[in-house]
């Protein structure tokens, strides 16, 4: 069986003899990407004089399938449909049409990651900071059931389409809207992966969390693709407070989805991120992790924090208001207010050596 290295080799050398002719000459080779979340991937590239777009084939996946039992040349034969695909997608963006703002604003889309294990890849992007979360943009060249081809918003194409992020946040704000934002049933999401059939958004509806057996809710959108950052809106937040009839913890799940439960009094905050640590660890891929951080959200103010940093806050408060002396109130607290004044020889307000003068001159 080849090493990684090997295989990728092996994809290069043979995908030629199932590419189109025109793809006879063409130079292909290998790169490394650097990803988030610290992730390095191998991609295929073939340059083509038609187009000055040239998508990465990542070769990873192929190399699992492999290891899996698959046939070397049946894998090479997919990298090469998937790149005949990818190029038979209408990039409609070129280069120099990506420079004028205009043609790009409403295939803008926001993603998200955390900062502390981003902070290098985040560099040269274009970034906005909400709470525990950076984040970044891309403008979607293509979006199928199959996948998004995109090109993150660097900083230097920020400059070259002269505007401020916070432009570029609201416009990605917008566009993220009109992919139709969802708010799921966990059970109607497994029924409708078994069933096939479309689950119920609970957003704008009148059914409340509290009819549902099991209390947890997926906000995606329609395609669950590069979701996560649903949960910036704060008009989105407010609907499901009103849906939860309450407050509300958010897990992050992936880049996709956030999870949502309400906060019924039956969750411990360190176990929800014992949890969620746990299975981004364990069960999701390198590159779709967002964050071990839970969140809590007020549902009537719509203000959403990191859940285990806010319980602590909330001890502390409670900590200092245990401490403090309670004051009395009413005739007696008056009276023993006076009695501690006259003692400091603050009467009236006035110091104690003008008081002694004033007595003396009567």
């Amino acid at each position: 069986m080849m090493n990684r290295k090997d295989f990728f080799e092996y994809v290069k050398d043979n995908v030629r003899d199932y590419l189109p002719e025109k793809y006879a000459d063409a130079n292909i080779h290998l790169q490394e990407v650097v990803k988030k979340n610290g992730l390095t991937l191998t991609a295929m590239v073939i340059p083509t004089k038609d187009t000055n777009i040239t998508p990465n084939i990542y070769l990873d996946s192929f190399y699992q399938e492999y290891r899996n039992g698959k046939n070397p040349d049946a894998c090479v034969g997919d990298v090469a449909d998937l790149w005949i695909e990818n190029m038979d997608t209408d990039l409609s963006v070129d280069v120099n049409g990506m420079l004028d703002y205009g043609n790009v604003k409403d295939k803008l889309q926001i993603r998200m990651c955390d900062p502390e294990k981003n902070k290098e890849w985040l560099e040269d992007k274009a970034v906005t900071m909400h709470g525990d979360f950076a984040a970044y943009y891309t403008v979607n060249l293509s979006e199928n059931k199959d996948g998004i081809a995109s090109v993150s918003v660097t900083k230097a194409l920020l400059e070259a389409w002269k505007i401020d992020v916070q432009t570029l946040h609201q416009d990605a704000m917008a566009s993220d809207k009109s992919r139709g934002p969802a708010l799921y049933a966990i059970n109607d999401l497994m029924e409708s992966s078994i069933m096939g059939e479309k689950p119920q958004n609970l957003l704008n509806g009148d059914r409340r969390a509290e009819e549902f057996f099991m209390s947890m809710f997926c906000l995606t959108n329609e395609a669950k693709m590069n979701a996560a950052s649903l949960i910036l809106h704060e008009d989105i937040r407010k609907q499901i407070g009103e849906f939860m009839k309450g407050d509300f913890y958010i897990l992050p799940s992936s880049i996709h989805e956030t999870l949502l439960l309400p906060d019924n009094g039956d969750f411990d905050v360190k176990a929800l991120n014992a949890m969620v640590k746990e299975v981004n660890a364990t069960e999701v891929a390198l590159e779709d992790i967002l964050s071990d951080k839970v969140q809590f959200c007020d549902g009537r103010t719509a203000v959403m924090e990191n859940a285990e940093k806010r319980e602590a806050r909330l001890e502390k408060e409670k900590a200092a208001a245990a401490e403090k002396p309670v004051e009395k109130t009413g005739l007696h607290g008056k009276l023993e207010k006076a009695k501690e004044e006259v003692k400091a020889g603050n009467v009236l307000g006035k110091p104690q050596g003008k008081t002694r003068d004033t007595a003396m001159v009567m």
